[in-house]
């Protein structure tokens, strides 16, 4: 099979990944880009309401991303290629599959997913952070049968019932207010002192009568039960064996960056675990650059975005120093 050339590769086309598109594209229109990822499984995607994006009111996740690639396919349109021959068009593709490894091929990159190997020039990884899975005694039992990951993905197919959400930070609160829509009770399970979101979340929260928050129950304590399917989970607090009843556990945990397809490449990591880079969102291989979380930002969508442009202007300043 050939391999397909393009200038520039963007691994993951959540907000971060796709702003890096749009950036490269308006630095230079004439540089062939291809992104990689399922951009509705992203955890913008995932995300429910967003209302911290300036100067946009309010809008859903998924329908921030279909606003993305609406705008990317209108910019793949702009230029007629002045040959109808003209191997540069289109210009901007969104390949809708995961790559499976990342390499380097002299001075460039060898990109693979499932059906094709691509070449690249520079590559910006925008991949973000993975759910932690298997983590709870009876997880992997009941996935599918009362156990998802996505509050935001799954929260209205529980309309009237008792949800369980397990982890911290925004994503968990916006997982909670959005379920508070549909579910009689939810209770969220944070195995800290405090929920780590921000305090307008945390306000919504506690003046909402049907959402509950316990603190300090141990991820190793918690425990899904039921028979075909989820009745409830059982957790320590102070020692003590307590259960609770629900027909629904949503376990939002993050992992670290998930970067085995780039194993080879010896890629210098941080103490945290993210992929370490400097002030142009550089990494230690020359033509590799990391935007978003997946090097350490916060997972504000205005960051991540800016973040993604920003790589994407350096990543077309590198390849116009390279030619």
């Amino acid at each position: 099979m050939d391999k397909v050339n393009c200038d520039l590769a963007i691994i993951g086309s959540g907000s971060t990944g796709l702003s890096a598109v749009i950036a490269a594209y308006c630095k230079n229109p004439d540089l062939v880009i291809k992104a990689f990822g399922i951009s509705y499984d992203s955890n913008t995607a995932k995300k429910g309401d967003i209302e911290n994006i300036p100067g946009v009111d309010k809008i859903i996740g998924v329908d921030y991303i279909q606003k993305l690639t609406e705008q990317i396919e209108k910019f793949s349109s702009e230029f007629t290629p002045e040959q109808p021959t003209d191997t540069h068009f289109p210009i901007i593709e969104l390949i809708n599959e995961n790559v499976i490894s990342l390499n380097t091929l002299g001075s460039d990159f060898e990109i693979k997913t499932p059906d094709q190997s691509y070449v690249s020039k520079a590559v910006i990884i925008s991949t973000g952070i993975p759910e932690l899975k298997g983590t709870i005694k009876g997880e992997d039992e009941f996935v599918h049968k009362g156990v998802s990951h996505c509050a935001v993905c799954d929260g209205a197919l529980f309309r009237g019932r008792k949800a369980v959400i397990v982890g911290t930070g925004n994503i968990v609160a916006r997982g909670a207010l959005f379920l508070r829509k549909y579910c009689r009770k939810i209770t969220i399970l944070c195995h800290t002192t405090t929920l780590e979101c921000d305090k307008r979340y945390l306000r919504k929260l506690t003046t909402s009568s049907n959402i509950q928050i316990k603190y300090k129950i141990p991820i190793n304590s918690l425990e899904v039960f039921g028979s075909q399917v989820v009745q409830g989970i059982k957790y320590k607090k102070l020692q003590d064996e307590k259960e609770l009843s629900a027909d629904v556990i949503f376990i939002e945990l993050k992992d670290k960056p998930n970067i085995v397809y780039a194993e080879n490449l010896n890629l210098e990591i941080t103490e945290d675990g993210y992929i370490k880079t400097n002030e142009k969102n550089e990494t230690n291989v020359s033509g590799l650059f990391v935007a978003g979380t997946a090097r350490g930002e916060k997972d504000y969508v205005p960051i991540l975005m800016g973040d993604g442009y920003k790589a994407g202007v350096y990543a077309v300043e590198y390849l116009e120093m390279k030619s």
